[in-house]
């Protein structure tokens, strides 16, 4: 099984730098990095600092959209990321969360995502393109780089499936991991893609500690985010198959992800101690995030595995000792796996 890490949520430019050089020296597949300019450090300078200190490791956002940054400068962002980092950067493009909500804006349409990846590929080979109409070319970049999709509900995961390089998959449950498997698999099918060809990580958060009411405090608040958007996208809708999932899910969990949708707060968005998620169960939590004692970790992951998944990407934002969190996995966590 492969791992990769989130960060960027509390850590200045040059923290956020410090822990990717760690992933990178304990073997993390990538590092990602949020994109949310009311609420974090600017994350294309967090990554460059990120190239400069990395030699293997493969960097990229988890995830930007296409509001506040048009595609051609995130495009010739990229580029120049990928150059630094000698061919590492990944394009992780979404629909929009935080960043687009918090400058007065709604999600792009799932089809401007689609005319997104095939711009960004034809700008960073250097191809003549267009942009809602609009002629251009770059005038350096020759090259290419994985795009990876951000997804929630089963278009978005369709979407993935139909054009993307690999897809994040919100949801540490095998149940929601199933879902959306097989959603990127019906999108893989539409293309006549084969769905290996993507890299496929499931996503949440993670605490390994010996106490496990302490560890999923730390855990609730990105829990708490990962339900909201699984409710707007999927389980709030009445589609048979978002009912499909909607009823595998845990008891009383479809009425917390209600109610969380009514008092959801953006300026609080994945911070610790979350107003919003104060009162979530265990249940809920545990769909969305890995934590406590190392042998329940390694046995939450195991599950998955049984169920096809080979790579998990950790979310950190509310671990304090980001290091310290990443190292440890590593010793007493992922040793236990087969």
């Amino acid at each position: 099984m492969k791992f990769g890490i989130g960060i960027g949520r509390t850590l200045t430019a040059q923290q956020a730098a410090r822990v990717a050089v760690s992933a990178d020296e304990l073997g993390y597949e990538h590092c990602t990095f949020i994109e949310s300019q009311n609420l974090c450090r600017d994350s294309t300078v967090m990554m460059a600092l990120a190239a400069a200190g990395t030699t293997r490791i493969k960097l990229g956002h988890a995830v930007t959209n296409p509001y506040i940054r048009h595609p051609a400068v995130l495009a010739n962002t990229m580029a120049t990321i990928d150059e630094l980092s000698g061919g590492r950067a990944f394009l992780g493009i979404g629909a929009g969360g935080s960043a687009v909500a918090m400058v007065g804006h709604t999600p792009r349409p799932l089809g401007e995502l689609d005319d997104l990846v095939s711009f960004f590929r034809a700008f960073v080979a250097g191809q003549e393109t267009s942009w809602h109409g609009a002629p251009m070319k770059s005038g350096w970049s020759r090259g290419s780089m994985p795009v990876v999709l951000g997804t929630h509900g089963a278009r978005s995961c369709r979407l993935a499936g139909r054009v993307a390089d690999g897809v994040f998959l919100p949801g540490l449950d095998p149940w929601i991991t199933q879902w959306k498997r097989a959603r990127v698999a019906e999108g893989a099918a539409q293309a006549g893609r084969r769905p290996a060809s993507l890299e496929q990580w499931s996503r949440g958060a993670l605490f390994v500690h010996d106490d496990e009411d302490h560890a999923r405090e730390f855990v609730r608040s990105y829990a708490a985010t990962s339900a909201f958007f699984l409710w707007r996208s999927a389980v709030s809708r009445t589609e048979p198959v978002n009912r499909e999932l909607a009823a595998a899910l845990p008891g009383g969990v479809v009425d917390e992800m209600a109610k969380l949708a009514e008092r959801y707060r953006w300026d609080q968005h994945e911070a610790k101690g979350a107003e919003h998620a104060r009162d979530l169960s265990a249940d809920l939590i545990d769909c969305f995030a890995i934590y406590g004692p190392p042998a329940r970790c390694a046995e939450r992951l195991a599950a998955l595995a049984e169920v096809g998944v080979d790579a998990v990407s950790f979310t950190l934002y509310g671990v304090p000792d980001k290091v310290g969190m990443i190292t440890r996995f590593i010793q007493d966590v992922a040793g236990q796996l087969r």
